[in-house]
């Protein structure tokens, strides 16, 4: 009996203390190519790339590298969160002993639409314990949170991450150039994307999603950051969807409010029609990011940065 006391009393001090270390240190392990750590340990940053998978498929970081002279880079798992977006942002202004002298965030229209919640555990697994608590204390804010969101949250969330980090960081690592992505995609043709299902029809506004970008807007006008909003081009059957359009004239009216800049994707020379340019409704083909990317280039210049 004192033996199986003593065993379990040892994996609940180990569990308690990985556990520990993941909420105080995940932080800190070195990460490359993907995670604010690693965007601070660049150093003099142009321009910093703070959003989803969209920015991830349709921004050419090789193109961003010969434009900014490597000093760019893209943190792109927010999940279409533009909660996480904002705590991402106070993150960084704690840490960057720099601050970038751009910040790009993701103007995307159905982000708006997003409950909040820890849609990727690498989220937690970049935030100090400061920042963990504060993504915590606004997701609590905004839904119904319980003891096993608390658990998944604090617990298991980016447990796997730690435990297989010396196998999976280098392959991770490999795909920062390739969208986050084994393969860098193709389109898969006209036939596919004007026949792929999608409804949004029945999506609502999340307050907390909306407040998290007067929070961001706010919080870099207070901090002197230079920052602007970016779209990404959608295929046209989303983008010109009324429920997408509507939603995009929601952020815009939310961005003028807060005097601030953006760029929307019609702004770009990029023709929303061409399924060669476009890998599924959201994201663009490895054709369409060099497109794009190229475009985007020519329109963050041209904002006197």
């Amino acid at each position: 009996m004192k033996k199986i006391i003593i065993t379990l009393a040892a994996a609940f001090a180990l569990i308690a203390g990985v556990t520990a270390f993941k909420n105080i240190y995940s932080c800190e392990l070195p990460i490359k190519n993907r995670g604010i750590k690693n965007a601070l340990q660049t150093g003099g940053l142009e321009v910093l790339f703070l959003g989803s998978s969209a920015f991830r498929s349709d921004i050419d970081m090789g193109m961003m590298d010969e434009a900014y002279d490597g000093k760019g880079y893209d943190i792109a798992y927010g999940g279409n969160q533009l909660v996480a977006a904002a705590v991402q942002y106070d993150e960084i202004s704690r840490r960057a002993e720099t601050a970038p002298k751009l910040m790009v965030f993701e103007l995307g229209p159905m982000m708006l639409t997003q409950d909040v919640a820890l849609s990727d555990s690498r989220v937690i697994w970049d935030l100090s314990f400061e920042g963990k608590k504060e993504l915590w204390e606004r997701m609590y804010e905004a839904e119904d949170m319980d003891f096993s969101d608390a658990h998944q949250y604090f617990m298991t969330s980016g447990m796997d991450d730690l435990i297989t980090f010396p196998v999976t960081e280098p392959f991770y690592a490999t795909r920062y150039y390739k969208g986050a992505k084994t393969e860098i995609g193709a389109s898969p043709g006209e036939e596919y994307l004007e026949n792929e299902e999608f409804d949004i029809s029945g999506e609502t506004l999340e307050e907390a999603q909306a407040k998290a970008i007067r929070d961001i807007v706010s919080e870099c006008k207070r901090d002197g950051q230079e920052f602007i909003f970016v779209e990404t081009p959608r295929y046209h059957r989303l983008s010109e969807d009324p429920t997408f359009v509507r939603y995009r004239e929601e952020f815009v009216k939310i961005l003028d409010e807060c005097g601030a800049p953006y760029i929307l994707a019609s702004d770009m020379n990029i023709d929303t029609h061409d399924p060669v340019l476009f890998e599924d409704m959201n994201h663009m083909s490895e054709a369409g990011r060099k497109a794009y990317t190229a475009e985007l280039v020519k329109a963050l210049g041209s904002k006197d940065q």
